[in-house]
């Protein structure tokens, strides 16, 4: 047995915090009171926060949980659901990292292939992991695997196919399904097709989660859509890290509330969530025309090698930005690595040419693979959203070579440090709330997400004096600060400041 003693406990129900000690046995919280004495493992909290294990829903660790990175569980994470933004490592195809650019976010050897959810967490219980893991399927590896890089809807041979693969891998434990509407292939669905997908996720009890078809010119629209098929199919919506991209939309963002808000009152299950970041993350490749990515990234190349066609996927992306080229920071470039770290208008003067024709040239020079952060909103939009009582926070974290965006090494340290204790933008206990219970009930990993007798011993023990982080843009590899210890199942995976290598994380099934 293990015992808690001295710590202030906030559980993630939002309620006033408490000072109690919590007593463990084996996997599971058993006791929360006083307890004088007690024949136990003791670890002093005094003047420390003991929370739930914070819970990650937009994650996209589907290959770094299998690889052991740190990066989550030293900033308190204990679950996460990963297939996100319409992809997922399952169910795949040796090659889809070559067919589209997309998928490199994945950096699978090209012969590595999950042929469905059962393979994938089979992976996972087998190779272990730091954290617990869920996974969403992927709408658009889905499509990848039955239609590859075509456009245009599925015939019914490859609808059937489709349907038979989402169900089981529903029903060998996917959480639901996942779509990225504005990236290809999963941008080349209608409606009818995510509705024909969303209704069989329905059935079988998940959610349907969206990275939404724009977050610029066309966000209501945007979100309206996939209200729709919450409408049409009662199936619970996710809006993934809700945002209105660029200055000319910012003001979308309260109309965009108001629809939502406007849709529960009348029935419809949504929910959404948001990084504490003003700065996004993405292939630089989701900034063009879909059309100028079908067939895959080698027709992507003989495109841009065309001039005509080239001048037309300029004009189509120049047609929809809405912020700057002196917005969007290189954050890797495999062939040209002194370009990282500097916007794209930087590169373009020092080259005497424009945004769009740089941009253009990097991804020609690099294949189609150059990794971007983008500043994407303002700060009075963001705290519109993380203080909605319907966002969950994430990370939506990726690591990448080069300076991947440092959400993935410092997103709770900085939601509680900068955002909850500095600004006081909500109550630590609003704050635990969005990071832990919310999260954890709206994907229904059961007994997870708050401190409760009988619940799984996840927890996160930290200084809320403390907490934080000095991870940037420019050198975002930098551990948290204040995080003390961080428990997965009723075993420490950090103590003191240090992994101990446990690794006892779950996949997490449906």
């Amino acid at each position: 047995m293990k015992i808690l003693k001295n710590g202030t406990i906030i559980d993630g129900s939002g309620k006033t915090r408490t000072k109690a000690d919590i007593l463990l046995e084996g996997q599971k919280i058993i006791d929360i009171g006083n307890f004088p004495a007690v024949d136990a493992e003791e670890i002093d909290c005094t003047n420390l926060c003991i929370i739930p294990g914070i819970v990650d829903i937009h994650s996209h660790s589907d290959l770094e949980s299998l690889q052991h990175r740190s990066e989550k569980i030293k900033q308190g994470v204990t679950s996460e659901v990963v297939g996100n933004c319409g992809f997922s490592l399952f169910p795949s195809k040796p090659n889809l990292k070559n067919l589209l650019p997309a998928f490199e976010i994945f950096d699978t050897d090209p012969t590595q292939k999950w042929d469905d959810a059962d393979a994938y967490f089979s992976d996972l219980d087998s190779k272990k992991s730091y954290t617990n893991i869920a996974s969403l399927t992927g709408q658009g590896t889905l499509r990848a695997f039955v239609k590859g890089s075509k456009s245009g809807a599925m015939d019914h041979q490859e609808t059937t196919k489709a349907c038979k693969i989402l169900a089981k891998c529903l029903e060998q434990g996917s959480v639901g399904i996942s779509t990225g509407l504005n990236e290809v292939p999963s941008a080349f669905a209608d409606l009818e097709e995510l509705i024909t997908l969303a209704e069989i996720v329905h059935e079988k009890g998940g959610l349907y989660t969206s990275h939404l078809r724009d977050y610029k010119f066309r966000f209501l629209e945007a979100v309206e859509e996939a209200l729709e098929i919450g409408r049409r199919t009662g199936i619970p919506v996710q809006l993934s890290h809700l945002q209105a991209v660029g200055q000319k939309n910012w003001h979308k963002i309260d109309l965009v509330l108001e629809l939502i808000e406007k849709a529960e009152l009348e029935g419809v299950d949504v929910a959404m969530d948001a990084y504490p970041y003003l700065a996004g993350s993405c292939k630089l490749t989701q900034s063009l025309p879909g059309w100028s990515l079908e067939g895959g990234t080698a027709e992507l190349i003989r495109r841009l090698n065309n001039p005509e066609m080239r001048k037309r996927i300029a004009e189509d992306t120049e047609e929809d930005r809405s912020n700057t080229w002196k917005d969007v920071v290189v954050s890797n470039a495999s062939m040209e690595r002194e370009m990282i770290g500097k916007n794209i208008q930087e590169i373009a003067d020092i080259r005497g040419q424009d945004g769009i024709q740089t941009a253009l040239d990097l991804l020609l020079k690099n294949n189609g693979s150059v990794h971007i952060v983008s500043f994407n909103q303002s700060e009075d939009n963001l705290k519109k959203v993380l203080t909605h009582p319907l966002t969950s926070v994430i990370t939506d974290g990726l690591h990448h070579e080069g300076i991947p965006h440092p959400r993935t090494f410092g997103t709770y340290p900085t939601f509680f440090g900068e955002y909850v204790r500095e600004k006081k933008w909500m109550t630590l206990e609003e704050a635990v709330r969005k990071t832990t219970a919310l999260p954890a009930q709206r994907f229904k990993l059961e007994k997870r997400g708050m401190i409760k007798v009988g619940y799984w011993a996840d927890i996160l023990i930290f200084s809320p004096e403390e907490i934080g982080t000095e991870s940037t843009y420019m050198k975002p590899d930098v551990s948290p600060v204040g995080i003390n210890h961080v428990m997965v199942n009723g075993e420490w995976e950090f103590f003191e400041g240090s992994l101990t290598g446990k690794q006892t994380g779950i996949a997490l099934k449906n």
